[in-house]
């Protein structure tokens, strides 16, 4: 990827639309002081191609000033990509979502899009014809301010993780975690399993302890159903009593009830009466004013009357009063606009005369310039010619001196490779002795593996005879345990019947039988020491294999250990004598010729001395040209404000005195608003015409006010005249059912006394039907139980053979899941950063190494080389242990990347962040053409910086485009093209020199 032309628009510190051109460019230099906005010209890359960038989020890459418009940020992007070129046009206003379209060139100014359905599909085009995403991208083509040291400041661990990133190896985790969650999954189910089988063993056991409960449970079940069947006739005979007994009580119960409610209608009625009777007698009351409530009732007739009259002149008054604020809110704006134009119109009188004595001062000045730039352009015409031979002179020097330059790099890069040579030849030989000392140990340690084979095996066979003979064991001590009590039983009778089958029983007979269980009895405890024996010595013999077994990582990590020092000895050899081969084919003559023209140097001498010469002549001329320059300028700045001045006079005197004096006169005469002033007019008629007296509306509204009580008085009058007569004829009712009710209260309570004494006569006979019955209840109850405990006892046997059938299942499935969790350790181990990761990243670091120490010896003169140590030995054991160690030798000798200073371990990173630039964009199957360098040298001393420079210089080949962002200003003129920014109030600028 090329990048060919960048257009910003409202993008973080570029306000207006600015355009980067970078066809034609090879190497740039991007200067401006910090701040500036030159690192935000890569931000608008990587935010084009990527939606990404150092800002938080989208919003943030808007411009502030933009973003308050509510205007959108965009960036336009070209680049060209195997000789097609193609735009991307990413578009981001605050608050919403982005757009983005990609397009390629398909002729001149003719463009096919490429963007597909949405904005994450588009983005995926992107990457897929780049072959990188962001991340690929930025640690390729990008190295970002302050992130040079980014790998090798890390400790080994962290360097490894960050190498698997870049090399994508890392994907290997995610094998390993799906391995390791697959593994942790089958262990819970091994778990589960060993817990089935554990309890399957615990309920066999039980099968003896099982069958005498059930026999116990059906003798409790004949026991309580005997006794719930006596329980049972008893209580039939005692609740046909009960059901009597409760008919009485519930009629006692109905005449109480009957009773009260006929006691309370007869209370109700007589507090209804009363109530009556007291409304009746206030009515009467209010009857005897209705001379007095009547005369307060017309009263109040007449003062509403009044006051509704004075109401209507209120609203009319005040309608009034607001059609007059319009008029007179329009009359104030006229005079208040009037008056400011006099101010205005009266300030510009007084500049415009202060313009006139200004005008003669600037005529003087103009002739005073044009006199002195005719003097120097006269002088500068004069000095032309020797400035032409001095920039000829100039030119032949330089070409000189970079003819020169290309023979130095040459010679160095020749020396470099004889002191390389040199170091390779007395390399050669140790990397044999390597060699062969790794193939040595290669062969002890898989002499070492098959012994190690061999004790596997026999610890696998000695480990099943182990579990066979401690399996069998407690059968055999089970058998004996019985033959005795056979034996015991069999001596206990002398005679009569066998106590074992029933059958009768001789004493010839009983002595063979008991000689018969003896021999058995000790030919099983015979077995039972041989297997005791067979045991310990079986457990000691494992024990011994597995401490052997143990040894079996240490010997892995050792081959494995040995393998890659075989591997990475034999490449390095290889390496040597091809390397060695290339260096004796035409090195050593070069060199030679080389050195003898470097050594000429008396024409290079002759040409600078005349190059000096003509530089103090043409010297003067650069005084002048900018003497000449501050001429022009004070010369158009006196030109330009005299005409402004001409204009402003000329301007007032046609115009600005005319409206001063019609301004005044408009606002002496109050000549303005004429339409409101004949509003104001009229409706001062129609108020005075209104005659509207605030008092007496006042006056009007407190004797309404005072009155307001006569139409409520008035209108209980009326109420009361109807309600007296109503009221008479339902009291005379109420006292004819007050009489009613005492009559029925009183035939209820002799019947309600007569059925409580037949109650009484009846209760002598009730027996204790309540502890028959829970007596009755907990038969059953204890008859329910029983039949559970029968079915749970009969169930707990029945289950004992599918548990049999059940354990040789469990059996069967935890083998295969102890097959599967080997495999998945395998697996993980494989997947892991010591497995496939390490044997990735060992493959890529030699490739890193050596593109790194190319470049580093270009930085160094060839002083300095880098080293990747992969392993160490450990203190607290002989073993060795996976590392990412940096080690730098140098002339004083091999010492970690932290004992240098600060400006070699920039050189160190930048060496190395070249190479994993290079290894990265070949991984993604990309070409490395564009290479960014941000704010790289401030750490650099002035000959370092000449080395970085000359470095860059040297690879500048390798890419197509090369661009160095820096604000040191001794740097700007050591690259042939330079892009300057600057920021000012309207934003960032750019300008390509």
């Amino acid at each position: 990827m090329i990048p060919l032309t960048l257009e910003l628009t409202n993008f973080l510190s570029y306000r207006s639309p600015t355009v980067l051109d970078l066809d034609g460019i090879h190497l740039a230099c991007v200067s401006g002081l910090n701040g500036a906005g030159k690192s935000s010209l890569l931000d608008a890359m990587t935010w084009a191609l990527f939606g990404k960038s150092r800002s938080k989020s989208d919003d943030d890459v808007v411009n502030r000033i933009a973003a308050h418009h509510g205007e959108m940020a965009e960036v336009r992007f070209d680049f060209l990509l195997e000789e097609v070129r193609y735009r991307v046009i990413r578009q981001k206003q605050q608050g919403r979502t982005s757009a983005l379209e990609l397009q390629m060139a398909v002729a001149e100014e003719e463009w096919r899009t490429l963007t597909e359905g949405g904005v994450r599909a588009t983005q995926t085009a992107i990457e897929q014809l780049l072959r990188m995403n962001f991340e690929t991208f930025i640690n390729a083509s990008f190295f970002l301010q302050g992130q040079a040291d980014e790998f090798t400041t890390k400790t080994p661990g962290k360097r490894k993780e960050i190498l698997a990133d870049l090399l994508s190896v890392n994907r290997w985790d995610r094998y390993r975690d799906a391995a390791r969650a697959r593994r942790q999954q089958e262990e819970m189910a091994q778990a589960g399993v060993d817990a089935r089988l554990q309890s399957i063993e615990e309920e066999l056991a039980e099968e003896e302890t099982r069958t005498e409960e059930l026999a116990a449970a059906r003798t409790r079940l004949g026991t309580v159903q005997e006794q719930l069947q006596a329980q049972e006739k008893l209580l039939e005979q005692m609740r046909r009593v009960e059901t009597a007994l409760k008919q009485q009580r519930q009629q006692v119960q109905n005449l109480r009830e009957s009773l009260t409610r006929s006691e309370g209608r007869l209370l109700k009625l007589k507090q209804n009466r009363e109530r009556r009777r007291q409304e009746r007698d206030t009515y009467r009351e209010l009857l005897a004013q209705a001379e007095t409530i009547q005369a307060a009732h017309a009263a109040w007739q007449e003062a509403e009357a009044l006051y509704q009259q004075w109401q209507e002149k209120a609203e009319q008054f005040h309608r009034l009063q607001r059609e007059r604020r319009p008029h007179e809110l329009a009359l104030e704006r006229a005079r208040t606009r009037l008056s400011q134009r006099q101010s205005e119109l009266e300030r510009q009188q007084a500049r415009v005369a202060a313009m006139r004595e200004e005008e003669s001062e600037l005529a003087q000045t103009v002739t005073r310039h044009e006199e002195a730039l005719a003097k120097l352009s006269t002088r500068l015409e004069a000095l032309a010619a020797e400035e032409e031979a001095w920039h000829q002179a100039r030119e032949s020097l330089q070409e000189h001196l970079s003819q020169r330059k290309l023979w130095q790099q040459e010679l160095e890069q020749l020396q470099i490779q004889a002191r390389r040579a040199e170091r390779q030849q007395a390399e050669q030989e140790k990397v044999r002795q390597n060699l062969e000392e790794a193939q040595l140990a290669l062969a002890r340690l898989d002499e070492e593996a098959q012994a190690l084979a061999k004790k596997r095996e026999r610890h696998a066979l000695a480990l099943a005879d182990l579990n066979r003979l401690e399996r069998e064991q407690p059968r055999l001590r089970r058998e004996m345990d019985k033959l005795q009590e056979r034996i015991q039983k069999l001596e206990e009778e002398a005679a009569g019947a066998c106590p074992l089958c029933g059958q009768p029983l001789t004493e010839e007979h009983r002595q063979e039988v008991l000689a018969g269980i003896r021999a058995e009895g000790s030919q099983n405890g015979e077995h039972f020491r041989e297997n005791k024996t067979q045991i310990e010595a079986l457990r000691g013999e494992v024990a011994e294999l597995e401490r052997a077994i143990k040894d079996a990582g240490r010997l892995e990590r050792e081959q494995q250990s040995q393998q890659q020092r075989r591997a990475t000895a034999q490449a390095r050899l290889e390496e040597i004598e091809r390397a060695l081969a290339e260096w004796q084919d035409g090195g050593p003559e070069r060199l030679a010729t080389l050195e003898q023209k470097l050594a000429d140097d008396e024409a290079l001498r002759a040409q600078q001395a005349e190059v000096e010469r003509l530089a103090r002549q043409v010297e003067e001329k650069k005084g002048l040209a900018q003497r000449q320059q501050e001429q022009q300028k004070q010369l158009s700045a006196a030109e330009a404000r005299l005409a402004e001045i001409r204009r402003a006079v000329a301007g007032w005197e046609e115009k600005g005195e005319e409206a001063l004096v019609g301004v005044r006169a408009k606002l002496a005469d109050e000549d303005f608003a004429p339409e409101a002033q004949e509003a104001l007019a009229e409706l001062d008629r129609q108020l005075a015409t209104l005659s509207y007296d605030e008092s007496a509306h006042q006056a009007a509204r407190q004797t309404r006010d005072d009155l307001q009580e006569a139409p409520d008085r008035f209108q209980q009058l009326k109420q009361a005249e109807a309600a007296v007569k109503p009221l008479d004829d339902t009291l005379a009712d109420l006292d004819q059912q007050v009489g009613e009710q005492e009559e029925t209260v009183a035939t209820v309570q002799a019947q309600h006394e007569a059925a409580a004494a037949q109650l009484e006569s009846l209760a002598g006979d009730e027996g204790d039907l309540r502890t028959v019955e829970k007596e009755v209840t907990a038969l059953r109850e204890q008859e329910i139980a029983v039949h559970q405990q029968v079915g749970a006892a009969r169930q707990r046997l029945a289950v004992l053979d599918a548990l049999r059938t059940q354990r040789q299942q469990q059996e069967e499935r935890r083998a295969e899941i102890s097959r599967r969790i080997q495999r998945l350790k395998l697996l993980e181990k494989a997947c892991g950063r010591d497995g496939v990761q390490a044997l990735l990243i060992e493959q890529a670091l030699p490739e890193i190494e050596e593109d790194a120490n190319n470049l580093l010896e270009r930085l160094t003169g060839g002083e300095m080389r880098i080293i990747f140590k992969t392993q160490r030995e450990l203190k607290s054991r002989d073993a060795l242990a996976e590392t990412l160690d940096i080690e730098i030798s140098d002339g004083v000798g091999v010492r970690p990347y932290e004992n240098f200073s600060g400006g070699e371990q920039f050189r160190v990173n930048f060496a190395i962040r070249l190479a994993l630039s290079k290894i990265l964009a070949r991984r993604a199957g990309a070409r490395l053409q564009t290479l960014v360098i941000d704010e790289g040298f401030g750490s650099q001393d002035p000959l370092g910086r000449q080395r970085l420079v000359e470095a860059i210089n040297t690879i500048r080949d390798d890419f197509a485009r090369i661009l160095v962002i820096t604000h040191i200003d001794a740097l700007r003129d050591a690259f042939p093209r330079r892009i300057e920014v600057e920021k000012g109030p309207a934003g960032s600028t750019l300008n390509v020199v």
